[in-house]
C-alpha cells in the first residue's frame, strides 16, 4: 500500500509540474531522487521514481534518455509477464524518453491484456496515458511506422471507446498524424464543449514547442491525410 501511495503522490506532483511547466521544481525534485537513489541503490522502486521524474524534466523539451536508462527500463519491461498497475504507471511516465520502436511489443501486450482480462478503471486510465504519450513521441521522433502501428492496433482493440478525453486526444494526434486540420480544430472544439482546459493547454504547448501552424488559419487544401 504504501508503494502505492507514494506512487501516486509522486505522478500528481509530476503532473502538476509539468503542466506549470516548472523547470526549478522538477529540476529539484529528480536531483533529491537521484541522491535516495544512491543512498538507496539496493531500492528499485527509488531508481524508478528517479527515472520518472527525469522523463518528465526531459518531456518539456521532447529529449530523449541515455541508452543506458533506456536499457535498464527496457530490461524491466521485458521481464513483465503480466502488467500491474505499477508497471503500467512506470512505463507511463517514462515512454516519452524512450525510442518508441522499443516499446513495440510491451504496448501491444497490455492492448491485448485490455483484450481479454477486466482491467481496472484505474489501470484503462493509465493504459490510456500510455498510449497518448506514445502517439505524441512517435510523431516528435518522426516514427510514422509507429504511429500508424499505433493507431491501427487502438481501433482494431475498440480501446476504451467511452472516454470522451481520450478519444478527444485519440483525434488530435491523428490529426497532427495525418496533417487534418479539420480533425485538429474538432479536438480543440471537443475539448472546449467538455471545459477540458487542460487538454486545451497541452494541445498548445505541442503546437508552440513545435512550431506547428495553427490549425484555425491553415489552408484546408493541406488536410490530406498521409498514405
Amino acid at each position: 500500500m504504501k508503494k502505492k501511495n507514494n506512487l501516486k503522490t509522486l505522478t500528481t506532483v509530476l503532473s502538476q509540474y509539468y503542466q506549470d511547466n516548472d523547470r526549478q521544481k522538477l529540476n529539484q525534485l529528480t536531483q533529491l531522487l537521484q541522491n535516495d537513489t544512491i543512498k538507496n541503490p539496493s531500492d528499485p522502486f527509488m531508481r524508478h521514481y528517479y527515472l520518472m521524474s527525469l522523463s518528465t524534466l526531459y518531456h518539456l523539451d521532447f529529449l530523449v534518455a541515455s541508452i543506458d536508462d533506456q536499457n535498464e527500463l527496457i530490461d524491466y519491461f521485458f521481464n513483465i509477464s503480466y502488467w500491474q498497475f505499477y508497471d503500467l504507471c512506470l512505463l507511463a511516465n517514462v515512454v516519452n524518453m524512450i525510442h518508441v520502436e522499443r516499446i513495440t511489443p510491451y504496448i501491444f501486450d497490455i492492448l491485448k491484456q485490455y483484450a481479454t482480462n477486466n482491467m481496472s478503471t484505474a489501470s484503462v486510465e493509465t493504459v490510456s496515458k500510455i498510449l497518448i504519450n506514445a502517439l505524441e513521441t512517435s510523431i516528435i521522433q518522426k516514427k510514422d511506422d509507429f504511429t500508424r502501428y499505433l493507431l491501427d492496433k487502438i481501433k482494431k482493440y475498440k480501446f476504451n471507446t467511452d472516454d470522451f478525453k481520450f478519444q478527444t486526444w485519440l483525434l488530435f494526434w491523428t490529426g497532427v498524424f495525418e496533417n487534418n486540420n479539420n480533425k485538429v480544430r474538432h479536438a480543440y472544439s471537443i475539448a472546449t464543449y467538455l471545459h477540458q482546459n487542460i487538454t486545451l493547454k497541452n494541445f498548445d504547448k505541442f503546437l508552440t514547442i513545435t512550431q506547428t501552424p495553427s490549425p484555425f488559419f491553415e489552408d484546408t487544401k493541406k488536410d490530406t491525410p498521409k498514405s
